[in-house]
C-alpha cells in the first residue's frame, strides 16, 4: 500500500510531471486532481484519477496525505493555506509565492499546523550544477572571483499565464529563481550584500523576458545571472573565474566544456613568448601549451528522483527537507530585492 497519497491542484505541463516523478518512487501514488479546465478534468480521469472541479471535496478528500500546487503563481499562496488548514501537507511549484511576505504567511500556518511546505527547487540536483558545486567545493579553480550562469532560449516569447504579470509571469520567477537558489546553495553560509536587477521586454509584452541579475556576496564573490528567452547565438551555461583558473560548462548536459589552469602556484605567469595573434601586446598574450593543465568535468550521475525521495521521506518524518523553508524564503527575499533594483534601475544593498 502506498504510504503517501498525493492531490494535483492545476494538471498542466507541471502537473503531469509531478504525476510522472510520484508514480516512480516507491511508497507514493497520486489519487486526484483538481483543476477548472475541463480538458484537464477529462485528462486525469484518463490517468485513473478522481477529477474535482470544486476546491471543497478536494481538500477535505481523507486519501489525500499530500497537495501538489502546479498552478500559475498568484494562486501558490492561498491555495497553500487551503490545504494546510485542511490538514495535508503541501508541494509548492516554484516560485512559491509572489513574494516574500506570502511566504512567510506559508511557513506560519504550515507550523501551527504541524504540516510540511516544501517547495520544488529541483535544479539543485542537475549535473552541471552539480559539477560546478564539486569544482567551487574542491578548489580546483583557485579562490572563485565571478561566476556566470545563463539560461538562454531562441523562441522569443513567454507562452501562456507566464506572459500575464497578474499571474506572475515573467523569467525572475519562471528561471531566473532557479539560477538565485543554485547560487545562494553553491555560496552557502555568506550573506548576498548587493542586487542588482535588469529586467526588459524584449519580445514579450508586459512581462520580463530578458533578466540581467548580479548577486554580490560577503566574500566580494559576484554571481552574475542571464536569463533570455530569444538569443540565437549561444554563451556557456556556466563560466567561471578562479584565481587559478577557469571553468567552462557548454550545456545542461554536463557533457561539453572543462577545466583549465595553470600549472604553477596561482599568480599567473610573466614569462611569454609573443605571438602574432596576441597583436601587439604582452599581457594578453596566451601561454605557452605546457604551462596549462586541462582537465575533464567531473563525472556526476543523474538524479532524477532526488528531490521526490527527499519529500516523501521528510513527510513520513525519516529525513528533513534538503530545500529547506528558510532557504526558500531567501530567495523570495532576493527576488523582492530584484524587482526593487530593476524599478530604481540601480543596485540595492541588502543583507540577505
Amino acid at each position: 500500500m502506498p504510504q503517501i497519497r498525493a492531490g494535483i491542484v492545476g494538471f498542466g505541463y507541471m502537473g503531469h510531471f509531478h504525476l510522472e516523478k510520484i508514480r516512480l518512487v516507491e511508497g507514493m501514488e497520486v489519487t486526484a486532481v483538481h483543476d477548472t479546465d475541463p480538458e484537464a478534468l477529462a485528462a486525469a480521469e484518463q490517468e485513473g484519477l478522481k477529477a474535482c472541479s470544486a476546491q471543497k471535496p478536494f481538500f477535505e478528500n481523507p486519501e489525500i496525505d499530500l497537495v501538489v500546487i502546479a498552478t500559475p503563481n498568484q494562486f501558490h499562496c492561498p491555495l497553500a493555506l487551503k490545504a494546510l488548514e485542511a490538514g495535508k501537507h503541501v508541494l509548492l511549484e516554484k516560485p512559491a509565492a509572489m513574494n516574500a511576505k506570502e511566504f512567510c504567511r506559508i511557513m506560519e500556518c504550515a507550523r501551527s499546523h504541524g504540516k510540511l511546505a516544501a517547495v520544488h527547487q529541483n535544479r539543485r540536483w542537475d549535473k552541471d550544477f552539480r559539477m560546478v558545486k564539486e569544482i567551487y567545493e574542491k578548489g580546483t579553480i583557485g579562490n572563485v572571483v565571478t561566476i556566470e550562469s545563463r539560461v538562454l532560449g531562441e523562441r522569443g516569447v513567454c507562452f501562456g499565464w507566464r506572459a500575464d504579470p497578474e499571474a506572475g509571469g515573467g523569467m525572475l520567477y519562471d528561471w531566473s529563481v532557479h539560477l538565485m537558489d543554485q547560487m545562494c546553495c553553491l555560496f552557502q553560509g555568506q550573506k548576498v550584500k548587493g542586487v542588482y536587477a535588469n529586467l526588459r521586454s524584449v519580445l514579450t509584452p508586459a512581462v520580463d523576458d530578458f533578466d540581467e541579475l548580479e548577486l554580490i556576496f560577503e566574500s566580494g564573490i559576484r554571481a552574475k545571472i542571464v536569463i533570455s528567452t530569444f538569443a540565437l547565438r549561444k554563451l556557456p551555461r556556466w563560466f567561471v573565474y578562479g584565481d587559478r583558473g577557469t571553468l567552462r560548462i557548454d550545456d545542461f548536459s554536463g557533457e561539453r566544456g572543462g577545466v583549465s589552469r595553470i600549472r604553477t602556484e596561482a599568480g599567473g605567469c610573466n614569462k611569454t613568448e609573443m605571438t602574432e595573434t596576441a597583436g601587439p601586446t604582452r599581457t594578453m598574450a596566451p601561454l605557452n601549451p605546457e604551462m596549462i593543465e586541462s582537465m575533464e568535468l567531473p563525472a556526476v550521475k543523474e538524479m532524477p528522483l532526488a528531490f521526490h525521495e527527499n519529500l516523501k521521506n521528510a513527510v513520513l518524518g525519516k529525513a528533513a527537507l534538503e530545500v529547506k523553508p528558510q532557504e526558500v524564503l531567501r530567495v523570495m527575499r532576493l527576488i523582492d530585492a530584484a524587482f526593487e533594483s530593476s524599478e530604481k534601475g540601480k543596485p540595492v544593498e541588502v543583507n540577505i
